[in-house]
């Protein structure tokens, strides 16, 4: 479940969220050949149709202050950059319609799926202080045996608009330290001792522990999450390891650790 923005009297927190939704639907009949008694070449309907749905929904952001609304500029651009893959220069609707004709593009090179959609929902949230955490969650299908739920994490500063990347927090040389940190938390979310007690869960057993870059600065800890089949089998689900700003003190950058 996509978290959603709460409400606070901090100073800081002037930035407004607010959705913009669009949908489209398509069913279509593909074509194929027939020859006629003549021997000439008919086109004909097929009885199976496909169909395509692809949904957007998404919070932006805003601000009645002329500074501010700078700052929610930039953050949408890198919400129709990183999230939508569009130009920044498009308008928001604009870059929304781009995606959902992409996807239809996508639907009409692809011969295989009878079923196919892509939805997306992209909420806003407060975290630590001067942070917003914007979180989407794309669920697709586009044949196969079962969707694809997919979650990324994306984090900015209020103050400037600025995209905030693991290396802000947590300095490249601390980063295997922050690793050992998150496995040690997982094994005692897992309630193991070891990682062959991991593994027998079908944890970790094709990669290794790594950070994984969908994380949110939260006020009260940092949140990593891991996909389907990131550290573990679909079946187990996806997977969130959180660590306290207390477990990360001496590793965090200074930039960060009293922001809370």
């Amino acid at each position: 479940m996509l978290a959603t923005a709460c409400t606070s009297n901090k100073e800081w927190q002037n930035i407004e969220f607010y959705n913009v939704e669009k949908m489209e639907q398509l069913t279509e009949k593909p074509l194929h050949v027939e020859e006629d008694s003549a021997g000439l070449g008919q086109l004909h309907n097929d009885d199976e149709s496909r169909e395509m749905d692809v949904k957007v929904d998404m919070q932006f952001m805003k601000s009645e202050n002329v500074a501010n609304e700078k700052v929610c500029n930039l953050i949408n651009g890198h919400l129709i950059e990183l999230l939508l893959k569009q130009s920044s220069e498009l308008s928001i609707d604009d870059a929304i319609a781009q995606y959902i004709e992409d996807v239809k593009t996508e639907f009409h090179g692809d011969e295989v799926a009878n079923v196919y959609h892509d939805h997306l929902t992209g909420r806003a949230e407060y975290g630590m202080e001067n942070v917003i955490n914007y979180r989407l969650l794309e669920d697709i299908f586009t044949g196969g045996a079962h969707p694809c739920k997919l979650t990324t994490i994306l984090r900015f500063n209020t103050q400037t608009g600025e995209f905030i990347t693991l290396d802000d927090v947590f300095p490249t040389l601390n980063q295997t330290r922050l690793q050992d940190i998150l496995l040690a938390k997982l094994m005692k979310d897992q309630n193991v001792q070891s990682l062959d007690e991991l593994h027998q869960k079908g944890i970790l057993e094709m990669t290794d522990m790594f950070i994984s870059s969908n994380f949110a600065l939260r006020e009260d800890s940092i949140e990593f999450h891991y996909n389907e089949y990131d550290i573990a089998p679909y079946a187990s689900g996806a997977c969130t390891i959180c660590v306290s700003y207390e477990d990360v003190k001496d590793i965090i950058s200074t930039t960060w650790e009293n922001r809370k």
